[in-house]
């Protein structure tokens, strides 16, 4: 990696650290829960990852519906911490929460993150089998880059065209839909992600190549093959177009989603839910992901 490149990525992340105020997270009350921090696991290259589990306290049989968790950070920073009173909120709802890591750029390129994220479920899949679980309804949430991965990782559950591309096998786990926040779609756009951070993403060598057609979302063999989507975004998030436009094309496509659009107040900013989830607006997406995934429960 070039002296610049790493310049550009230190600005980034110093840019990213003020805008989204990562130093004071919202704090949400672990009481009814059970939690299991840094839990260690090893990618299929060896590599060793953490995760987190939030279970909810219940009676003895309950069988609880999965949450799998990924971070954002628009794949240059950011850990499974930044998510912890996310991960909370939705365990109160009675899920088993998992939150995962992946590996950052510039130590890899996406595609490592979209193995490790793949890796990542497979083991909690091997995991599940320790706690009451329903198999039948395991769902995906994500916000930002996070999306971005979630959005990649469940379309190559069905496309072999991208699983070839990517260069590594798709987790062998199902989701029945998925709740993505201030998502990251677009990488290559000649905006301040594309134009700074693309070649830091994808490289440039063969691979970069294979995958230059994928690069964007709106691809048929990714837009066609996600689970169902509920989206969300606000006016002061600042990759609302990203959001708006990905909707756009899932409903021009046909492709089953839901779009909440939370309005203009200020305060609503980027990945909110997650960052502040002590907020009703916060509350109310929740409440909404919620929803959205017992409509998709298997009948």
């Amino acid at each position: 990696m070039s002296v610049a490149e790493n310049i550009i990525l230190s600005l980034v992340k110093a840019k990213l650290t003020r805008s989204l105020d990562l130093k004071n997270l919202s704090e949400i009350p672990s009481d009814g829960l059970r939690e299991y921090h840094d839990i260690p696991y090893t990618n299929r290259s060896g590599k060793k990852l953490l995760m987190d589990i939030f279970e909810p306290i219940a009676a003895p049989g309950t069988e609880f519906p999965v949450i799998i968790n990924i971070h954002g950070g628009a794949l240059i920073m950011g850990d499974k911490n930044t998510s912890v009173g996310f991960c909370r909120q939705l365990a109160h709802r009675g899920y088993l929460v998992c939150s995962l890591e992946y590996r950052l750029i510039p130590d890899v390129r996406v595609y490592e993150q979209f193995d490790d994220v793949c890796a990542g479920m497979d083991c909690v899949g091997r995991k599940l089998v320790e706690f009451d679980v329903d198999f039948t309804r395991i769902y995906l949430v994500a916000e930002s880059a996070g999306a971005y991965l979630a959005t990649y990782v469940a379309a190559m559950k069905k496309s072999e065209i991208l699983q070839k591309a990517i260069g590594y096998e798709p987790s062998r786990m199902n989701f029945r839909a998925m709740g993505l926040i201030s998502g990251m779609f677009y990488t290559t756009r000649k905006d301040s992600t594309g134009r700074f951070l693309s070649r830091s993403f994808y490289g440039k060598d063969e691979k970069s190549r294979r995958m230059a057609r994928f690069t964007n979302p709106e691809d048929p063999e990714i837009i066609y093959t996600i689970p169902p989507c509920y989206l969300v975004t606000s006016k002061a998030d600042m990759l609302e177009r990203y959001t708006l436009d990905f909707a756009g094309e899932l409903g021009n496509k046909g492709v089953e989603h839901f779009l909440r659009h939370m309005g203009s107040d200020p305060k609503l900013k980027h990945a909110f839910p997650v960052l502040r989830p002590d907020l009703p607006e916060s509350e109310r997406v929740i409440n909404e992901i919620i929803q959205w995934f017992k409509k998709h429960e298997p009948r």
